[in-house]
């Protein structure tokens, strides 16, 4: 059984996956992210099956690919993946559903504890000498409005009441029962979002959800809110929502996520340049536990496919088979 794969999530998962090279006789080919040409190189001699990371390939990249090839997100987000060639050209896109939900949440309060108790300023004024600390804010008795009530904004709203005794409210277009960590649900984004004090976005990238936090709904928000998004970037117009960092109507924010990843800013829309922001390179997923369950389950899916078993294949694959 040979794979291409991308040689950064080989090291991050290097103890489960050299134990499957040896227990199941894998043979991990390792190529650098986004080196295309290399890819292709391999799966010309021969090899159908590759794992990804959340990075853009090309249509040309997919288009390239014989019919029948697997290629398996190490990870649970798939909007980079272009799902209609896939869907044409019978390639089999596999993910690792569940495995990531407490390592976002987690990086979400990472980032609004470091949004408001200014932790990144307070660490590089320290370093540089200076002693003097800066105001922030408790977390205790302030509204977050979670959008988008999934798995991982399940998880954020559980460490939200229980940890820090916020009020949680949220926002879906799904039907729900009753949730004893809820102050409010709702499908009306305003009426969750106008007394809201913090905002973290959970979303799944669907073409209805493109661009969500657009203008319009960042008018919605209540003066001066802290927004934290660890979902994808693609659920914001980014000029919009510099412009309102900028402007002040949102307060400060933390992101995980952008547009275009690696980070490549679009001409005056730079969020490193604000001093209103926490910016981390996605890697809200990035932990040992999360990586290692990430791992396990490509593994599982290698397996699967070599056998010609079930795999976790998207549902939009799972259901045009």
């Amino acid at each position: 059984m040979k794979v291409v794969i991308q040689k950064d999530l080989y090291e991050r998962s290097l103890e489960v996956f050299s134990k499957a090279a040896r227990i199941n006789g894998i043979q991990f080919i390792q190529a650098e992210i986004l080196d295309e040409s290399a890819m292709l190189k391999e799966h010309t001699s021969g090899i159908n099956c590759f794992v990804i990371g959340a990075e853009k390939y090309s249509h040309n990249f997919y288009n390239s690919l014989r019919k029948g090839t697997a290629v398996i997100r190490y990870g649970v987000g798939y909007n980079a993946v272009p799902i209609d060639i896939c869907i044409q050209n019978k390639i089999k896109v596999a993910y690792t559903p569940g495995t990531l939900t407490d390592s976002v949440a987690e990086h979400a309060f990472a980032l609004l504890l470091g949004v408001v108790r200014r932790i990144p300023e307070l660490h590089q004024s320290t370093k540089s000498g200076n002693w003097k600390g800066l105001t922030g804010l408790e977390l205790k008795d302030k509204t977050i409005a979670l959008i988008g009530y999934g798995q991982i904004g399940q998880a954020v709203a559980k460490i939200a009441k229980l940890g820090f005794g916020m009020k949680v409210v949220a926002y879906d277009i799904k039907e729900m029962n009753s949730d004893d960590l809820l102050d409010n649900y709702s499908n009306d984004f305003k009426s969750i979002v106008k007394n809201a004090d913090i905002i973290s976005l959970h979303l799944a990238t669907v073409p209805d959800t493109l661009g969500f936090i657009n203008k319009e709904r960042i008018g919605m928000l209540k003066d001066g809110s802290i927004f934290i998004n660890t979902a994808r970037g693609e659920l914001i117009i980014e000029k919009d929502f510099y412009e309102a960092l900028d402007t002040g109507k949102i307060k400060a924010a933390g992101l995980d996520v952008f547009e275009n990843e690696p980070y490549h800013p679009k001409s005056e829309v730079d969020f490193r340049k604000l001093d209103n922001v926490v910016l981390t390179p996605h890697c809200g997923s990035n932990t040992i536990e999360a990586s290692n369950r990430m791992a396990k389950l490509v593994i599982r899916n290698i397996l699967a496919y070599y056998s010609s078993n079930e795999m976790n294949l998207i549902p939009e694959i799972k259901n045009n088979r």
